[in-house]
């Protein structure tokens, strides 16, 4: 039998990465394309000994049904914390937790979004936020980005030229892929704008506490004084992404619809899991596991900058980030990104081709991505120095 899919996913095909990732791991291919913390950056003792604790705790705390708002101390104690930490929310947000920052991402799409309204997004951004994008019928409307952030001059224009533009999506730390961070003076346009012509702001935060380098930058949602921008953050990065654990910080006008969506989607995020989280960081201290993380990214990250330049020389090029998980590198004009990441596989590395991430793939895009928090340090330099080889052979 073959039944027709439905319009809202005809169109919407699996991300490359993961296509990609089934040929990597032991005895396969080192795997550059996901977005995988470190092995050893995962905290998997503590984990266990609070998922041990968690099971002991009484019935309905653990494995009854549950708030679909999330687990109520995790919500006081991480809504005190990003206040405290980042210095946003006021008496007017709350705060849902959601099953990683890419359930959040889709319950804003199906709370917000009727079929055939625009979405502006960073071009190139987050592949699930653009299949998410997609699977509700919306328009995506692309803005380039530059090494500090989206062409504000293209923002602006997207914003006159489009009347239904329901946000404006931005992954403003360490983006993904690109590993660029938006400038004070564009995260604050960004808000003006957004206030000008009445759209809201989906404030993509996945990497916001992998800084290793330089100054933090305020969130745009530390400047919402009017209840236009949707915090969306993770533990994916910094604690485990098997938890799936994520939140959504918005004005509380909005948490019914959201609440609703999310029932019907999976009713609530897994008690047990939020349980581990929020004794994690009460006991644990989130201060301690992101020292830890971030001397283990920051170490790696340099690692990798090092071999980028012994290795591929200066027929490459890229920006080094300050954080987050990856480095996007550019190839000369003439090699087909798509020909080199094939050769690449064929030889014993993944990386994924920056068209991949684009609103509108263009296979002249001359980027891949390379994710250096995953390989341990002798992969991480094996695998830079066969891309080196890769080059040679074009």
């Amino acid at each position: 039998m073959n039944q027709p899919f439905s319009k809202r996913v005809a169109s919407v095909a699996p991300a490359a990465v993961y296509e990609i990732l089934k040929h990597c791991g032991p005895g396969k291919a080192i795997a550059f394309a996901a977005g995988n913390p470190g092995a050893d950056a995962i905290p998997a003792e503590a984990i266990a000994k609070f998922s041990a604790e968690a099971l002991t705790m009484p019935i309905p705390a653990t494995l009854l049904y549950a708030p679909s708002e999330g687990y109520p101390p995790l919500r006081e104690k991480l809504t005190a914390d990003l206040k405290k930490e980042r210095g946003i929310g006021n008496d007017d947000d709350c705060l849902m937790i959601t099953q990683g920052a890419t359930q959040a991402i889709e319950l804003i799409t199906k709370v917000f979004c009727n079929e055939g309204d625009v979405i502006i997004s960073e071009n190139p951004s987050f592949t699930g936020s653009l299949s998410a994008f997609h699977s509700y019928g919306v328009q995506i409307e692309g803005v380039d980005m530059e090494h500090d952030g989206m062409d504000m001059k293209e923002l602006e224009e997207a914003l006159k030229t489009h009347k239904n533009v329901k946000f404006i999506y931005t992954i403003p730390n360490f983006q993904n892929p690109t590993g660029w961070t938006t400038s004070l003076e564009k995260r604050k346009r960004i808000y003006e704008l957004a206030k000008q012509y009445n759209v809201l702001i989906l404030e993509d935060d996945p990497y916001g506490d992998l800084r290793y380098f330089g100054e933090d930058i305020p969130t745009i949602k530390s400047m919402d004084t009017d209840g236009i921008v949707l915090y969306a953050g993770s533990f994916s990065k910094t604690i485990s992404p098997g938890l799936r654990v994520g939140y959504l910080l918005m004005h509380k006008n909005y948490m019914e619809k959201l609440s609703a969506a999310k029932q019907i989607s999976d009713v609530h995020s897994p008690s047990l899991n939020q349980i581990v989280v929020h004794k994690f960081m009460e006991e644990f201290t989130m201060e301690r596991q992101l020292a830890d993380v971030r001397a283990i990214y920051a170490r790696r990250l340099q690692l990798a900058c090092d071999c980028l330049d012994k290795y591929l020389g200066d027929r490459i090029s890229y920006v080094k980030p300050e954080g987050g998980l990856y480095v996007y590198v550019k190839l000369p004009a003439e090699i087909n990104v798509d020909e080199f990441c094939r050769v690449a596989l064929q030889d014993g590395v993944g990386i994924v081709q920056g068209h991949s991430f684009e609103v509108k793939p263009d296979p002249k895009c001359p980027y891949f991505r390379i994710n250096f928090s995953s390989p341990n340090d002798e992969n991480l330099e094996k695998g830079i120095k066969i891309l080196g080889d890769v080059l040679k052979k074009f």
